[in-house]
This record gives C-alpha cells, structure tokens and sequence, in this order.
C-alpha cells in the first residue's frame, strides 16, 4: 500500500493523493532524480489478481508510450512497487473538461471547436499508430489553465489487427454514454467508433448534456441502436447549423455514413472555426495558447 512520504521506484517521493477510480488509485509524486512532478499510476491489489487487468494496465503503458504529442498526455516510467505495476505520466495541472463541465455547464462555440481541434490532432496522431481509443469522453481529456487540451487514459485502447489485444469479442467495454452503436452490440471498434465518440464529445461541450441517457445503461445502449441524433440546435438555437451537419455526420448510426477519418471532421471544424460570421467575438483557446487566430 502507498502512503505519503514513501518513495517508489528509488526516485519517486509520494507527495499526495490525486484520485482514485475504479481500476487504479493516482498519486502525486516527486521525481528526486529529474526534480519534477509527476502523476503515478498504481493498480489496485483486488485489480491486479486477474491477468486481463494487468494485460490492460501494461497496454495502457504501452500505447501511451508511443507518443510525444503537444495534445496526449505524456509517459515517464513503468515499473513496479509491492509487485502491482505502476505507471508515471507527465503532471496536469489543471481539471479534467469533465470538471470544467460540471462548473459551468457548456463552453461557446469558439472554446468547443478550439477543443475539439486539438483533439482531432490527438486522435489523428493515435489513428496514425493504428491505434483506436475506445474511451473518449470529457473525463479523459485534461483541460490546462492556458487553454491546451491532453488525451489521457489508453486503458482500454486496441491496435487494430494484433493479437496482442484481449479477447473482447462480445464485451462490451467502454462508456455507454459515448458508445458507438456498432460496439453496444459486441462489434469491432474502429476509427469510426472513436470519430462517433468525438461527435457526442463536440455535443456535450456545446450543450451540457449528452444526447442519450438514462440510469440504465441498457436503455442508453438502445438509444444509441433505434434513436435519431438531437440536434444541439433544439438545446441551444443560436448555434450555427454547421455544428448540427459535423455532429449528425460524426454520430451516424451506420460507421460507413460517418467520417472515413479524423482529418475530415477536422477540416469541416475548421471550416466553422474560421468563418467569421459565426464565429464573432473574442478569438478562441488556439489563439491564446498559439498567438495567432482562425489557423
């Protein structure tokens, strides 16, 4: 068991506690020997006696590892401590969009497409590895205090065509509010099935709310299956109808009617980003973090 004060790994002084979920608890920690803070990541003792756990804690590292993106939270370390692995990412400060969301309820259209065009670079660069996410959602994305967005959490992430991925067939995995339809009835995820999960993303952002839910999580999976998509216009009436076409489009029921990549829903983003009949009024997160606007 970690405790304060306790140094992991010969380098890693335990400073606080961060959170604790359902598979792992998260720490606040020193790096004695690079004098940085960090995040570790340890799996839980009840967790770590099934081997598919473990299996998905290393992959987790694994895939995190294969990458060094301004927009995907970066990793340090993997070892272990009392025989339970442990992770150590880069620190975040600031909250989870999932903490900003709670706060305030939705952000402006200028904020959400700023967001959601650094997203689009994130999942873009993981589809590039042939990687796909499976877990997109507010509580995965770090959301910095100048404004820069960070994809967390490959827990659950797959490469495609490996037979290093877990035998899922027919379990459903994931969260059922951000579910593509195909995945709710046990198929293979896809980059469409993360493309489906970035449209509810982009609406939630907007909106404040998803547009599926429910306390039970099979009544959600089968509005996801037989419902229409709700406009974010019939929420919020001032938004552009462009929101409603990028959204209906990443979010269609059939995988084949959504995008075919990132960097086609990136583009149409983009295209609302820089018109500036919509998009009027104060330049957005971009052009704070980067020092230019409508890139």
């Amino acid at each position: 068991m970690i405790r304060i004060n306790n140094l992991v790994g010969d380098r890693y002084k335990i400073i606080g506690e961060l959170g604790h979920g359902g598979m792992s608890d998260v720490y606040e920690a020193r790096d004695i020997i690079f004098k940085r803070q960090v995040a570790l990541k340890i799996i839980k003792f009840e967790n770590a006696q099934k081997i598919e756990n473990i299996i998905r804690f290393q992959n987790e590292a694994r895939f995190s590892a294969a990458f060094n993106h301004p927009n995907i939270v970066k990793i340090y370390d993997y070892g272990e401590y009392e025989n339970l692995p442990y992770i150590v990412n880069e620190y975040m400060k600031g909250q989870t969009l999932r903490d900003v969301l709670d706060y305030k309820r939705n952000f402006s259209i200028n904020e959400s497409c700023s967001i959601m065009l650094q997203l689009c670079d994130a999942i873009g660069a993981v589809h590039e590895k042939n990687i796909v996410h499976r877990d997109i959602k507010p509580l995965n994305i770090f959301y910095q205090n100048d404004g820069l967005v960070k994809l967390s959490d490959f827990g659950i992430s797959i490469l495609l065509n490996s037979n290093l991925n877990l035998n899922e067939s027919k379990r459903v995995v994931g969260t059922i509010q951000y579910l593509a339809p195909e995945l709710v009835t046990g198929g293979k995820a896809s980059f469409q099935s993360d493309i489906y999960s970035m449209g509810i993303t982009f609406f939630e952002l907007l909106t404040g709310r998803v547009p599926f839910d429910d306390k039970d999580p099979k009544k959600v999976a089968r509005l996801h299956l037989d419902s229409d998509m709700i406009s974010p216009l019939t929420i919020i009436p001032t938004l552009p109808k462009e929101v409603e076409y990028i959204i209906f489009k990443a979010t269609a029921r059939d995988p084949f009617d959504r995008y075919m990549s990132v960097q086609e829903m990136r583009k149409d983003i983009l295209s609302l980003y820089r018109n500036e009949k919509v998009m009027k009024g104060s330049g957005g997160l971009l052009s704070r973090i980067f020092g230019f606007s409508r890139y």
